[in-house]
């Protein structure tokens, strides 16, 4: 049982996919507005399970990156418990990551290509906070309840984006040789697959400030990625459209019914994953078409 616990494939897919399946269950049994908040959990707790516990204060990236996400994982547990949103929780969310992202990002920023770096995460950082309209469970964006149907734009959506984006650093770190960064962005992705199973055919569970956290969190990898690796992180960028899949579920002539929803979340999980296949398809490319040696 060790050996497998120390088997990187164990450690960046089938621990954080089992981490995050027991998570979501017990935080729903908790309570049901804290399930989103297994996803960055899980990705803490693998942290600490793989790296191992950074030292406070952090002398690398690595380490920034584990304390700004368990910072972000207290800030959505606590907004998420009290019912935060709105303006005023994208504003905690927008603080937290810009912070976060320039404490991990200042030593790097040595010319025009990390400074254009930050300011593109930046950005993606801003959309989420207030571009993404998240909101509680059971409500559309505006607040108001739906007519007896789940929200078209629930949980399912952004957990896509976060499916793919985790998907997109942790492959592109993977072809780059970049370890410990492959294993925690496809933990990350993992986690972000276990909250899908819990919310497919029929979703449980809203998309609170937690879930934004764990979208901040794919980004703050994403700049660790970037600007402290040699790897061919420009691809990311091909990774962007993802952010806009939830919007694919509106366009579909699926009918509100049981089956319609889930076709639904499956055509947005598979809109949001095609950008990041296509980052990945780059890296390899640019890579020379060499597979990785982890």
């Amino acid at each position: 049982m060790s050996d497998l616990l120390h088997d990187p494939f164990i450690q960046s897919s089938l621990l954080p996919l089992a981490i995050g399946l027991l998570a979501t269950g017990v935080l729903h049994l908790l309570r049901r507005s804290l399930a989103v908040a297994a996803i960055p959990l899980t990705f803490v707790a693998v942290f600490l399970l793989v790296v191992g516990l950074p030292a406070l204060p952090p002398p690398s990236s690595m380490g920034k990156l584990f304390w700004a996400s368990a910072a972000g994982l207290v800030l959505g547990i606590v907004a998420d418990a009290l019912g935060a949103r709105g303006r005023g929780a994208a504003t905690l969310l927008a603080v937290w990551f810009a912070a976060s992202l320039l404490w991990i990002a200042l030593p790097a920023l040595d010319g025009v290509g990390p400074a254009v770096t930050l300011l593109l995460l930046l950005g993606a950082g801003g959309w989420i906070a207030f571009g993404s309209g998240f909101h509680a469970p059971g409500t559309t964006p505006s607040g108001t309840a739906p007519s007896g149907t789940a929200p078209s734009g629930g949980a399912t959506g952004p957990a896509s984006v976060l499916l793919a984006l985790a998907l997109a650093v942790g492959g592109t770190a993977l072809i780059g040789s970049s370890a410990s960064i492959a294993q925690m962005g496809l933990a990350l992705a993992a986690a972000a697959g276990a909250f899908l199973l819990w919310n497919w055919p029929a979703e449980r569970h809203g998309w609170g400030l937690s879930g934004q956290v764990a979208l901040g969190i794919a980004l703050l990898t994403a700049a660790v990625l970037a600007l402290f690796t040699d790897s061919r992180a420009v691809v990311l960028i091909l990774a962007l459209p993802a952010l806009a899949a939830g919007r694919v579920r509106r366009l579909l002539p699926l009918p509100e019914t049981g089956l319609g929803r889930a076709a639904g979340a499956a055509a947005v999980t598979i809109a949001a994953v095609v950008p990041a296949l296509a980052a990945l398809g780059a890296a390899f490319v640019l890579g020379g078409g060499e597979a990785s040696p982890y």
